[in-house]
């Protein structure tokens, strides 16, 4: 596509590091004529935000090298002047908490608690029903999320262990806060619960035990579902 004719269509841009959450997204909004784009650091936001300038920003606050209202203000301080500011729908997960203060300095347009469905992130950010949209892509991602799950959970198991184990709470609600938010998209209810149970424990500051007990009911779970989501070996 030239320079020309992006500059005529409608550009979002999406700001999420969770892969899960992030990809639905952008597959969501892709349902429609317009170019979405993905970053998945604050940094990498920023030079996508002033060099692209994005009709739309879809702005998770969590990211890993900076909180997405710092990098929201560093956009609006280098924002031109002749152009309108950008829509912002802000993206947040449920127990993450929303500072009302530093929220008031922004023109943020909605405040999204994940999971969001694709329609409602559509409409979120101007899609409204008039806009001409192709669902197909959109059952390909929710196909694709229990895979997705699958790995995220093989892969952060470790970390979750390594954390609980030495009673590290925040380091922990990170990382539950990412894997509720993939088993509540991921349709896996059961999990979903476990997760937050733990996350209210770790949260209320629970003892070892307590903690203890719970995670490996959860953990005896996760095991269930990463085994019963496994490819079958080939003959």
């Amino acid at each position: 596509m030239t320079p020309e004719k992006e500059s005529e269509e409608r550009r979002t841009l999406v700001v999420d590091d969770h892969e899960i959450s992030g990809k639905h997204a952008v597959t969501a909004l892709r349902q429609r004529s317009g170019i979405v784009r993905w970053a998945r650091t604050a940094s990498e936001a920023l030079v996508l935000a002033l060099h692209w300038q994005p009709h739309t920003i879809v702005l998770d606050l969590n990211l890993p090298d900076q909180s997405g209202l710092e990098v929201l203000g560093q956009i609006f301080k280098g924002w031109p002047v002749e152009r309108p500011a950008p829509n912002v729908v802000v993206l947040t997960g449920e127990g993450s908490g929303l500072p009302e203060g530093e929220l008031a300095f922004f023109p943020i347009s909605r405040f999204l608690v994940k999971p969001v469905s694709g329609q409602r992130l559509r409409e979120a950010a101007g899609l409204v029903r008039a806009n001409v949209i192709n669902e197909n892509g959109l059952v390909d991602i929710n196909a694709e999320l229990p895979k997705l799950f699958r790995n995220e959970l093989q892969r952060r198991l470790p970390e979750l262990d390594s954390s609980l184990s030495v009673l590290d709470r925040d380091h922990a609600i990170a990382i539950l806060h990412q894997l509720i938010a993939s088993a509540a998209m991921s349709g896996e209810r059961d999990l979903e619960s476990a997760l937050r149970t733990l996350d209210g424990l770790c949260r209320n500051e629970a003892n070892a035990d307590e903690i203890a007990r719970d995670y490996h009911a959860f953990l005896e779970s996760a095991r269930e579902f990463i085994a019963r989501e496994r490819p079958r070996p080939g003959p």
